[in-house]
């Protein structure tokens, strides 16, 4: 039996199910034609299977299928019969909505209607308004016409009141034509009440004149109500205009012009105007040569008075407003201000001045007037304005003195004698300090050398080396003279250069193998008590008239306060400025101090800071010497101004000072540190370096000498030196290897700076007058060399030109026997030895020597 086929079933089984079959051999295999035809032929019977059911089926469902149908019929003519329904509906929907279009468009047609009559109804109104106001407007023109002046700005008032109300009711160009017509007869009123105004009050510049009408002007209409404009009608028509005030400023500004600047200003042939009245004209045509305060307020009064007689009262009192002010302004500019006196001869009649303008403020409020504040003001303050007066008259003598002063020079001698005892003016010769450059310190010069073996006098010490008692040969045979002093000089004499209250004790060296002569000028002050003696101090300087002229200047500004301050000013109005007049001292030396530095640079010769440094210390002697003149009330207090000028003086002082020290370092700077003395170019740079040096402090000490004190010279130059050879002995301390050679070149050197001692001797003739004598194998006649006494390292420098051409021997004796030790250290002496000598054992047994000490 033939196996069937499995693929027709199972592809039949996919359309008819869709089950796909499960064997995979059945789904991969290939169909064939054979399976082709087996599955058409499986399709066909299934085709005719499906057909037999139907068939069997619709014979059963048939009398089902007929009912459907008649249901479907019916529900399809109930389908048609709704649509015509609808279709109803929808036609008489549409017949309402015309209807009701149509009954809304009637609405709107009776709402139209009824704006337009309302707008009628407004129009009607607006159209009777505008026409209102046009013939209030009218009418105000023909009642200003009339001159009913008050009745015209009346109806002028009301049209402008109905024209703002008619604002959003009419167009805007009818109210703006309103508008113009009320602006245009405004404009009108305007021109005409200022045309009344310019003939009540004529005023000519040309003229110098103001006319008055007593009557007004006319009003110039036949139909006038009144015939004539007076002012108190044209000036309620300006109020109601609004252009009175503008009136009054204008008319105020042309009288001042016309009458008031030709009474009040001098011409130059020394006339002024003279004021006329005549009935209703004020005139100021004429020239008067009474240039009196008198006739010039008698002038004032009559043009207030004419005024106050032919003006209204409303209107004067506004008119004097502007014109008081005014008048006030030009009185005080140039009548009271420069009246304001600078000397006290003047002040009685600066008091009746001040009467005449009290007089003629109370004048003016007499009659109502205002503007007299400014005048009551000026009255009051006159204290300050006549202190401010003489503020700057006295600055400005103070500056003009200053610039003009420098060119006469005068010598001044300060003279000052005290009553010591020989202790103390041993101490004196000795500790007395004149340090008043200390404060400009120099590193080279901290310390001071002591003096060589001979002789060991006491010594003051500070950083410039500055021995104020030296500076005047005071010593004394004493031993007690050779204890060191640190008393501060007293105040007076710092003031001149003698001390400073900064001042540090510090021991003055002597010279080396003498002993100073006794003081410059002493003198028992009892016969028979050698312990007491008068010491009088004596030098000259130069100051410019400078100094003198400021203290008068203060003198008289002081004298005058005491003047207003006694009771025969007690009532004056400048009594109260005399207390101001004790500051005026204080602003005068201040602005001394500002100008000087300007005015004394221009001095030719380079001694600008030196005059500075004798004018303000003189200054401040006279000044306190004139205050404890004064009486013990006085309420004059200096004592700050004389320390800023002590101040001043020393800054001046010390930028010369410093300004030498510069150009002198620079100079010495050429040498290099002495190294290679002895070779060219060196050698010739370093004479050059020290000749420059020794050359400029001879030109310092020329250009110096015709302006300072002796002392100060001296101890101004003994600072310099001091600066020159601290420099010399630190660079020669600091050279490590010196050969015989270069000692004798730095010997050389050295001597050449040491020839600036004969500046510094003083002459025989002057020590004897002095009362000096000699001692110890001094002759008597012969020269004081006071190098030590004011430069401060003299002695060290001079030991140091010693050491480089001395000995080992040599050496060691200065430092055990002789005072070596005094003015170096031994590390100091130690190197200088290694430097000069060869490592010896002569050199390391001098060195344990100078170590081991005396």
């Amino acid at each position: 039996m033939a196996t069937a086929d499995p693929i027709p079933p199972a592809i039949l089984s996919y359309v008819t199910n869709n089950i796909y079959p499960d064997d995979e051999q059945i789904s991969s295999s290939t169909l064939s034609p054979t399976s082709l035809s087996e599955l058409i032929e499986s399709l066909r019977n299934e085709q005719e299977s499906a057909r037999t059911s139907i068939r069997a089926l619709s014979r059963t469902t048939a009398p089902d299928t007929a009912s459907w149908i008649s249901h479907a019929k019916s529900l399809q003519t109930d389908i048609l019969k709704s649509r015509d329904l609808a279709r109803q509906i929808i036609a008489e929907a549409e017949t309402g909505r015309s209807l009701k279009d149509e009954a809304e468009d009637q609405r709107r047609k009776v709402e139209l209607l009824a704006r337009e009559v309302q707008f009628n109804e407004g129009l009607t109104e607006t159209l009777e308004s505008v026409r209102n106001a046009n013939g209030l407007l009218e009418r105000a023109a023909g009642e200003a016409a009339t001159v009913e002046v008050k009745r015209s700005f009346e109806t002028l008032e009301e049209a402008e009141a109905l024209i703002d109300s008619l604002d959003g009711q009419a167009g805007s160009r009818t109210v703006d034509v309103l508008r113009e017509k009320v602006q245009g007869l405004r404009n009108g009123m305007t021109e005409t009440t200022t045309a009344c105004w310019d003939g009540l009050i004529t005023i000519s510049a040309e003229d110098k004149s103001v006319r008055l009408r007593r009557h007004g002007v006319p009003a110039g209409h036949p139909d006038a109500v009144s015939a004539e404009l007076d002012f108190d009608l044209v000036a309620w028509a300006m109020h109601a205009l609004g252009i009175f005030d503008a009136a009054i400023q204008k008319s105020g500004k042309e009288m001042e012009r016309a009458v008031l600047r030709p009474r009040m200003s001098v011409d130059e042939d020394g006339l002024v105007g003279r004021v006329e009245v005549r009935g209703g004209r004020l005139s100021c045509e004429g020239k008067s040569r009474d240039v009196s305060e008198e006739a010039l307020f008698e002038d004032l009064r009559k043009i207030i008075d004419f005024l106050s007689e032919h003006l209204p009262e409303s209107v004067a009192v506004r008119l004097s407003a502007e014109l008081v002010p005014m008048l006030a302004s030009r009185l005080e500019g140039q009548w009271l201000e420069p009246a304001v006196p600078v000397e006290m001869e003047g002040v009685a009649e600066f008091q009746t001045l001040l009467g005449h303008v009290e007089e003629f403020a109370s004048h003016i409020e007499g009659l109502g007037w205002s503007g007299t504040k400014r005048l009551r003001q000026w009255v009051e303050q006159v204290p300050r304005a006549w202190l401010t007066k003489r503020r700057e008259v006295v600055l400005g003598d103070v500056r003009n003195l200053v610039f003009e002063g420098l060119r006469e020079r005068k010598t001044v001698e300060r003279v000052e004698t005290r009553v010591v005892s020989k202790e103390d003016m041993g101490m004196a010769a000795a500790g007395d300090e004149d340090d008043w450059d200390e404060a400009w310190e120099e590193s080279e010069e901290n310390k001071t050398p002591a003096p060589p073996p001979v002789r060991t006098p006491a010594k003051t010490e500070n950083e410039d080396g500055d021995d104020d008692a030296s500076a005047w040969d005071v010593d004394d045979d004493d031993p007690l003279a050779k204890e060191p002093n640190s008393a501060k000089p007293d105040d007076e004499t710092e003031a001149w250069g003698w001390g400073d209250e900064d001042s540090k004790a510090q021991p003055a060296s002597p010279v080396a193998t003498k002993k100073p002569p006794p003081p410059a000028s002493t003198t028992a002050a009892n016969g028979t008590d050698e312990q007491q003696q008068s010491l009088t101090l004596r030098e000259t300087f130069t100051t410019t008239s400078i100094p003198a002229g400021i203290l008068a200047i203060l003198q008289t500004t002081i004298s005058d306060a005491t003047t207003l301050a006694s009771s025969s000013f007690s009532s004056s109005p400048l009594a109260p400025a005399a207390a101001g007049l004790y500051t005026l001292p204080t602003l005068a030396l201040a602005i001394y101090r500002a100008t000087a530095p300007t005015a004394y640079a221009k001095i030719e010769g380079g001694v600008g800071n030196m005059l500075i440094y004798n004018d303000a210390l003189h200054l401040a002697s006279l000044l306190r010497k004139w205050q404890s003149e004064l009486p013990a009330g006085s309420s004059l207090r200096v004592d700050a101004d004389v320390e800023a000028l002590e101040v001043f003086a020393k800054r001046a002082y010390g930028s010369e000072m410093d300004a030498q020290r510069t150009i002198l370092l620079d100079l010495l700077d050429g040498a290099q540190g002495f190294g290679s003395c002895t070779q060219q170019p060196f050698k010739q740079e370093c004479e050059s370096a020290v000749e420059g040096v020794v050359g400029r402090l001879r030109d310092v000490h020329k250009i110096w000498r015709g302006v300072l004190s002796e002392g100060a010279l001296l101890q101004g130059l003994g600072s310099l030196l001091g600066t020159v050879t601290g420099k010399m002995i630190t660079e020669i301390e600091d050279l490590g290897d010196i050969s015989e050679t270069e000692s004798q070149e730095l010997k050389s050197l050295c001597d050449t700076v040491l020839s600036v001692r004969d500046v510094f001797t003083q002459p025989a003739e002057r020590s004897e007058a002095d009362g000096g004598g000699s001692e110890q194998g001094e002759p008597r006649g012969e020269g004081r060399d006071m190098s030590f006494v004011y430069c401060p390292t003299w002695l060290k420098f001079q030991y140091l030109a010693e050491i480089l051409e001395s000995s080992l021997a040599d050496i060691r004796w200065m430092w055990g026997e002789g005072e070596l030790s005094l003015e170096f250290g031994a590390e100091e002496v130690v190197e200088l030895v290694e430097a000069l000598f060869a490592e010896s054992e002569l050199r390391r047994g001098a060195v344990r020597e100078i170590r081991r000490g005396r």
